[in-house]
């Protein structure tokens, strides 16, 4: 990234809700086990009923929870859903239904920050779909990919990542326009002479009715030029109707990363009590999300607000609770504590 933390802002990246809710368990892993019903059926005696396999019922179980959770925003209970459907999938050797719970499991690892995790997932993804010739998931995994890298602070990389995608034909509509977020996120990021062309191509392909979802986000990313361009007053309006949107839809990434930006701006205007108040709402978010990464970074900078408004105790309290998240502490517990 530019001037900003490499890990600053999970919903700058995050697809949008059209793909991220999309069906891509639409059980493309059934065939698999209809096979194993019929070897089952073939060797039944007679006209005896044959029973499901459990594994069968708890992956399909497993993965409706995950994704229910997934869509709640609830990160953690959504991978241990899935590291559970994993397991089950691999038990029978699964190769499609464990190649779709990888590919969730990174987008949820990403949706907590934790971009080492989820690359781990999208290697496995990615060989996976490679030797079991699954070339239908080969966009989705590649635009996960280019996340991870833009997490990670490596946007060179991303940009041509999202390049190729954009360049290919084939690239399904809905994984296209997350990609064109994305690009038009790194070309702010790298401050790249055609940010305003990216943002322009981006307003033409959301067409006239967008969803909730893309209106917010190109919103914020609105707000992103206009500060660029000097225009903090547009800018504050811009921040405050993507907030709204967002909270219109309980959409927590959005909320949580558009106080974060919004907070940055305050900053830059020297408004010390406002970034305060906008870094501890954000704060209270990414901890209900049990997002560590986000959540530390925030500590931080209320650590400098604080400072910078005198209160040394509290300066001092935000540090150690950014160091103890840090080194693998309780999200939910400092939440509690953070309670007034």
């Amino acid at each position: 990234m530019t001037d900003k933390s490499a890990l600053q802002l999970w919903e700058r990246w995050s697809p949008s809700r059209s793909l991220r809710n999309r069906d891509r368990h639409s059980r493309p892993h059934l065939p698999v086990f209809i096979g194993v019903l019929l070897a089952l059926l073939l060797t039944a005696c007679g006209s005896r009923p044959t029973r499901q396999p459990a594994v069968v019922m708890d992956s399909e179980n497993d993965m409706a929870l995950g994704m229910r959770a997934y869509q709640d925003t609830d990160y953690t209970q959504a991978r241990n859903y899935f590291a559970r459907a994993l397991a089950q999938y691999r038990s029978v050797d699964a190769r499609a239904g464990e190649l779709n719970v990888l590919i969730d499991l990174a987008d949820s690892a990403l949706g907590q920050g934790e971009y080492m995790a989820a690359r781990d997932y999208l290697g496995e993804a990615d060989k996976l779909a490679v030797n079991e010739n699954f070339a239908a998931l080969g966009p989705h995994i590649a635009l996960l990919i280019a996340y991870a890298d833009m997490q990670a602070g490596d946007t060179q990389p991303a940009a041509a990542q999202l390049d190729a995608l954009l360049n290919d034909p084939t690239t399904p509509a809905d994984i296209r326009q997350a990609a064109l977020f994305a690009r038009t996120q790194t070309a702010f990021d790298l401050k790249s002479a055609d940010t305003t062309a990216w943002l322009g191509k981006l307003g033409a392909t959301l067409g006239k009715n967008p969803d909730a979802l893309s209106t917010a986000r190109y919103q914020w990313l609105q707000a992103m030029a206009a500060r660029n361009n000097g225009d903090l007053q547009q800018a504050t309006a811009l921040y405050a109707k993507a907030l709204n949107t967002y909270r219109a839809v309980y959409y927590r990434p959005g909320i949580a990363a558009t106080l974060e930006e919004w907070a940055d701006l305050s900053m830059q205007q020297k408004n010390w009590n406002a970034a305060k108040n906008q870094l501890q709402r954000a704060l209270d978010v990414r901890l209900s999300m049990y997002d560590r990464t986000h959540s530390v970074r925030d500590l931080k900078k209320l650590s400098q607000m604080d400072t910078k408004l005198g209160d040394t105790a509290a300066a001092v309290q935000d540090a150690e609770l950014a160091t103890y998240l840090k080194d693998g502490g309780d999200p939910n517990q400092l939440s509690v504590q953070l309670q007034p």
